[in-house]
Formats: C-alpha cells, structure tokens, sequence
C-alpha cells in the first residue's frame, strides 16, 4: 500500500536552497501560521546548531498545485515578489524565518560572529570545535537600540575582527584587510589571510550547505489530514543539559550531583524560589576553582576534586547573592531579575564575603551594588554572558579584596547611559525593563490594593500596566517631533492582577478620579511612590503624555545616578 499511495516523500535541503526559494516566493506560510515570535537568542542558538552540524529537527511542508487556493503569505522580511508559492510550511516557521533573517540581513536584529574564538592565533591553527567558546563567537544587535559600539560600522568591525553572518559568502576581501590590520609583516598577513580562509571553509562553509530533512505532503493530502497533522506535531523532547552530562561523569568518581543539588534545595529554599539553574552552580565552582565560566571549561576541565573543594560555599553564595538581590535591589523573585547570568559572579563573591569583617563587608557589600546596578542599565549581560561572567568575577575579586593592581568591572568603569535611551527605551528590552521595575520597587514603589511598600508584602501576582493606554495616546493629536509610543518602560507601572483587572483599559489618571476623594488621596501617594506625579497640573493629570513621560524620567534618572554612583550623560533634550 506504502510503496502504491505514499503518505509523504522526505528529501534533504540545504539552507541555501531553502532561503533563496523563500526569497524568490516558492515557499511561502499558510494563512493559519502565527506570527514570528522568537528571540535573537533563539536564532543565535539555531546557528550555533548549523555551525556545529548538529541536528536541527525536520521541517514539514506542503506542495500546492495550480488548483490550490490555500491561503498564504510570505516570510517576514520578504518583498518584491508576486509569486505563487509551490509549498507551504506547516512546521518549521520559526527556523526558517531566523535562518533568512539572519543570512540575508533583514529584520530589526542583525547576527554577527567573532573571528578570534575559532584560531589559536598562539599556535597559528583552527581551533576544535569542542574548543571554540560559540556562546561568545555569535551574537545579536538590535539595530534600533541606542548602544556603546555600533557593530554595523565597518571600521569597528575590522577593529573588532567581526563580521554579519549575513556577509558569510562574501568575506575575501574582507579577510585580506583584517590580516593586514592586524600583521605588520606581509608573510604573516599572508599566512593569517589563508588560516582566515580555512575558517570560512570549515566553520562558514554549513551556513551554505547545512542540510535540514523536508517531509514534504503531496497536493493531494486533504486539508482534514493537513490539520490533524499540524495539531499532532511532536512537541515534546527533553534537552540533556552540561548538569546531566556531569552527574553521569562523575558519579563513579563518588560524587553525586543528584543528591547535592537535592540537599542545596534544601538547605537554601531562595534557590528553588528563583528557579535558579543547577549548571549555575557548577559554574559558580569553575570560577571559584579557574576564574572561568565558560561551558568548555565547565564540561572538560571542572574535575570532582573541584565539585568537593567548592560545591557548599558555591551554595552558600548563590543563597547569600539571591537574599541581597531581593532584600537590597527589588529583585523580589525572578520574575524581576533582569539577568540569571549575573548570579554566577555574584555568588563567587558572596561565598567569601561571608567571612570578612564588618566594616569591610559593608564596603564590599556597597560595592557589589554598583557592579549590579552598573551592569544591568548597561545591559552588559545581552551578550557573552558566559565570558562577561568570567571577566566580571575576576574584576570583582580584585576590586573587593584589594588585590593588586586594582581592578575595576567593565560595567563600573565604562558606564555610559543616555538618558535619551532611557526615554526611548521600550519594554521588550527586557532586562533594562525589569531593572527599572525593580529599581522602583527598592526605592519604596506601593501597592495598589494596601498603600504600602510592594517589598514589605506579599503582592498576589504582580503584573504591569500601561499608565497612558494605547487607545487613549492613539487617540491624541501630536506635534511634530513629541513622543507618542505607548511601549515604552516610562509607560508602564507595577501592579496587582486584581487591580489591573479593576484597571482595564482606563487612563490611569481617569481610574483615580473615578474614587472616593480619600480614596483619591492614597492613590495619589501610591502613584508618587511610582515616581509618577499626581499633583493638579502634571503631565499625568492633564493627559499630556511627553511632559509625564519627561517628568518620570527626571526622577529615575536620579535613581539612577544614586545606585550606580555614576552621572547620566544628558541628552533628551
């Protein structure tokens, strides 16, 4: 019967046949797809997989005939085309909407790859792949977001020996003059030019040619069997994680990670609050033990020795790091911590802090606040978390305990905040978002229902809320050049899941007037302690969106410059 009336055929694609049919419109989506909603990060661990040949799941297509009259749309990002597709996906949107982003150069992210990470400059040879740190080597930018460096700019990627995974096919030239920024020595630019070549050959060349199976249904297939198949795709998987792999090395060893990861739930109930991760540790001890947080060196080179020398002060600090967090910094539970990454530093830290005296905890301990807070508003963690965490620990070490020479965390030393950014920042900028939440939330920010601190109860739910609602800016009638994003952070407010509900869709300042005059009085206070001003005549008062967003932004920036010990550079103006 199978070999009469097939079901379906598979056949493999490479990538590069697939994104020049999506772009020339021969692939296309049925109308039924969603939107695309992944993540840079999500894209950035798709090419790590293409890079690395490792397998990448099967896509699920559907071939349309001339009869056909499906409806479909294309790819995000793809224009100039009135083609008719030839297939349509059923499942695999999401990569193949990530790999023609970030092989074409389309979209508000960008994908780019650093050079160094792959060759042992040293040694003057490729690096191994099980060597080659890719958590580091790719990363995102978003385009739109104001930023320190620009990796668009040609000059600094020469600088930088980084290049946009959408230029991957044509980095000759390219690589000619970075060996010759690089080597003074003309045979050793040569001899750098052809290894960079090599690099290409070896670790670019799957972006071209990776090949992904394509399950492809006949025209045929009736539309009660395409949805019966696209409702019943498998979903389902468990990821072996670098704990897992570990658990397994070292249990004949006598070390059982199983039972201490059991035992620090345990011991530290903040660990199991936060959810935090029981790799984390594991690189908590790499740093203790090699000052290095890199999967590589956690997965080869972290030894039982070092799980049974480090393991509880490694605890012990995570647990240390989690209660400053919430009790000092509004981090109330993970759902407001910007960065997950910045507790295997934090934690290295803490596990010695414990031991030094009072005044000098003190001063560490104001120390280690700047560091968070300078980090998190210059969204240092975005990317290289790994790497950042390594370099930060080592810093950190040396500018607590006064080792000599001194050395001061990237993230103190080179703060450079915009208050412009703050301004224009919009609340998919998740860390800085969470940074300002919980920045509110340490300066006293009050609950909805109670009139008190959200830190000194236990708030039911705590969800957000648009003070100025998108119907009501929508509404409005703007001069040339003022605000009018309803997404931005300086938009939004803390709140219950009640309140919000009692709240809907109403202006925020509408909401209080609809109360009681006492009633008016307390939330008038609540929305102060939000750093939002209620008084006859503000901007909120007046339903004049720039001046309340202006206002606002004063008052964080004050903040601001407090937790960090830094000065804001000023230009919203």
């Amino acid at each position: 019967m199978f070999k009469e009336d097939p079901v379906f055929k598979a056949l493999p694609e490479s990538t590069g046949s697939l994104v020049m049919s999506i772009k020339n419109g021969s692939i296309a989506l049925p109308d039924f797809q969603r939107d695309f909603v992944w993540e840079p990060k999500r894209t950035v661990e798709l090419l790590k997989s293409i890079i690395s040949r490792y397998p990448a799941g099967t896509l699920l297509t559907w071939t349309q005939n001339d009869d056909a009259s499906f409806g479909y749309r294309y790819f995000d990002g793809v224009d100039g085309t009135d083609r008719r597709p030839n297939r349509l996906v059923l499942d695999g949107q999401q990569r193949l909407t990530s790999i023609y982003q970030a092989l074409t150069g389309v979209g508000d992210h960008k994908f780019f790859i650093r050079v160094w990470p792959f060759i042992d400059r040293e040694k003057g040879c490729l690096r191994s792949l099980d060597d080659v740190e890719l958590d580091d080597a790719i990363f995102a930018y978003d385009s739109r977001a104001r930023s320190r460096f620009n990796p668009n700019d040609t000059d600094w990627q020469i600088e930088n020996a980084t290049f946009p995974v959408s230029e991957y096919d044509r980095l000759r030239p390219w690589f000619k003059k970075l060996a010759r920024n690089v080597e003074a020595d003309s045979q050793a630019a040569d001899d750098l030019e052809e290894l960079l070549n090599q690099f290409r050959d070896r670790y670019l060349q799957p972006l071209e040619s990776y090949s992904f199976p394509v399950v492809d249904l006949p025209a045929s297939t009736p539309l009660v069997a395409v949805c019966n198949i696209f409702e019943t795709l498998n979903r389902t998987g468990k990821e072996l994680t670098p704990f897992d792999l570990l658990t397994a090395k070292f249990y004949p060893l006598g070390v059982h990670m199983r039972d201490l990861w059991e035992d620090a739930l345990n011991r530290y109930p903040l660990i199991s609050e936060f959810g935090v991760d029981a790799y984390s540790l594991l690189q908590t001890v790499s740093l203790l033990e090699r000052g290095t947080a890199q999967r590589a060196d956690v997965l080869n080179k972290l030894s039982a020795r070092d799980v049974n020398n480090h393991w509880d002060a490694a605890v012990a600090g995570m647990s240390d790091s989690l209660d400053y967090l919430k009790s000092q910094c509004g981090a109330i539970s993970s759902s407001w911590l910007p960065y997950s990454m910045i507790l295997v530093p934090m934690a290295a830290v803490f596990s010695k802090i414990a031991d030094m005296r009072s005044k000098a905890r003190t001063e560490a301990l104001e120390k280690v606040g700047k560091f968070y807070w300078c980090s998190v508003f210059s969204e240092n963690y975005d990317q290289g978390a790994n790497s950042q965490a390594g370099a930060d620990y080592r810093a950190l070490h040396s500018w607590l305990f006064m080792e000599e020479p001194e050395r001061i965390p990237e993230a103190v030393e080179s703060f450079n905040l915009v208050d412009a950014d703050l301004l224009l920042a919009r609340a998919n900028r998740k860390a800085l978002f969470r940074g300002v939440m919980s920045l509110l939330i340490r300066a006293g920010a009050k609950d909805f229902d109670y009139a008190q601190a959200i830190s000194s109860i236990q708030v039911p739910t705590l969800e957000h809320t648009r003070v100025f609602p998108r119907k009501f800016i929508q509404g409005l009638t703007f001069e040339d050049g003022e605000l009018r994003d309803p997404d931005l952070i300086l938009n939004r407010m803390l709140v219950s899941r009640d309140s919000r509900r009692e709240i809907r869709d109403r202006h925020i300042a509408e909401y209080v007037e609809s109360e009681e005059l006492a009633s008016q009085k307390k939330l008038s206070e609540v929305l102060e302690s939000h750093l939002i001003e209620a008084s006859e005549g503000s901007g909120l008062m007046e339903r004049k969106y720039e001046p309340f967003l202006r206002a606002r932004l004063s008052l964080l920036v004050d903040l601001i410059e407090d937790v960090t010990g830094q000065s804001l550079v000023y230009e919203s103006e």
